[in-house]
């Protein structure tokens, strides 16, 4: 199906554009649901947040704060800290991917096996569609698809294997690996991918930003590439945040987070994404109770003996 795009913005704004992901993009749903029990559609998702490189599980308790202020039944975080992404700079994301796997597993046991609402921030979008993937990455296999109804990426640098950075780094082998699983992966009406983006910091803004600014933001910017010329959340391009096939949000005044105002996940702004994924998470559930799926699945088993399987 087309991909639908959602540009949000304040009400005194004008409408901006969403610039459309360059036609070579592959289309979103990287994962394939091996089987699913039928459930009746909850109003009340079950989350999960997966965070970005370099940060703690703490620094997203205010996020987690909001989303149960606006009716998510529980919200837990993943257990990713700093010291796993800096190991993922020798080992890859592998560990990391099983990390992920881990926690939906888990989580979705706990709150009584409803597909869950994933929320994956910078780098943990990444990290959770490596867990979606029915196609072994490394040697390793979480395949989680029928534990989650929607997955959203808030600044996920999806498009990361064609930026010109310096050094392929292992978030750059990921982002290959997961553009070709894309490309293969039947249509799932089961799982849902949001991307949501920003134009907030415009290209020639984030080169000319104070020392300070710039130093702090070097690691990021080696990891990720330049802004390109139509902007960005102050770290990743809005050109690379997008997948086609995936429901679309772009926002004109978004930052990268998690520290600052106007991030990703601040009060004001998760307004404007979070009816977006309510819906697409509803309708997730929806096609699994009329029993909606893709033409080709793969099966359990047969995945199951490329790599490792991660069970309840």
């Amino acid at each position: 199906p087309a991909a639908s795009s959602t540009v949000c913005r304040p009400k005194d704004d004008a409408l901006r554009r969403t610039t459309p992901p360059p036609a070579h993009r592959p289309r979103a749903p990287s994962a394939t649901v091996m089987s699913v029990d039928p459930i009746e559609p909850s109003a009340r998702p079950h989350v999960l947040i997966v965070g970005g490189l370099l940060t703690e599980p703490f620094m997203y308790q205010p996020l987690r704060r909001r989303l149960l202020e606006r009716g998510a039944a529980s919200v837990t975080i993943a257990p990713v800290h700093v010291v796993d992404w800096l190991a993922a700079g020798f080992a890859g994301l592998g560990p990391l991917l099983l990390r992920t796997g881990v926690a939906v597993r888990r989580t979705h046991r706990l709150t009584g096996r409803q597909p869950l609402l994933v929320v994956g921030h910078s780098g943990g979008g990444i990290l959770a569609r490596l867990a979606l993937s029915p196609v072994p990455f490394q040697g390793r296999l979480a395949a989680v698809g029928d534990a989650v109804g929607c997955l959203v990426t808030l600044g996920t640098p999806h498009g990361l294997a064609d930026a010109p950075v310096a050094w392929r780094h292992p978030g750059v082998t990921a982002a290959a690996f997961l553009d070709e699983v894309a490309v293969t992966a039947p249509d799932d009406p089961r799982m849902a991918i949001v991307t949501v983006g920003s134009t907030g910091v415009p290209a020639l803004v984030e080169r000319l930003a104070p020392m300070p600014a710039r130093v702090a933001n070097a690691p990021y910017r080696a990891a990720v590439g330049p802004i390109g010329p139509d902007g960005g959340d102050g770290i990743v391009g809005v050109d690379r945040v997008h997948l086609a096939g995936a429901r679309q949000v772009t926002l004109p005044d978004a930052t990268h987070g998690t520290l600052g105002p106007r991030w990703y996940g601040d009060a004001a702004v998760i307004d404007r994404w979070w009816p977006v994924a309510l819906e697409a998470w509803t309708g997730a559930l929806a096609a699994r109770v009329t029993g909606e799926g893709p033409a080709d699945v793969r099966s359990a088993a047969g995945s199951a003996a490329a790599g490792v399987l991660l069970d309840d």
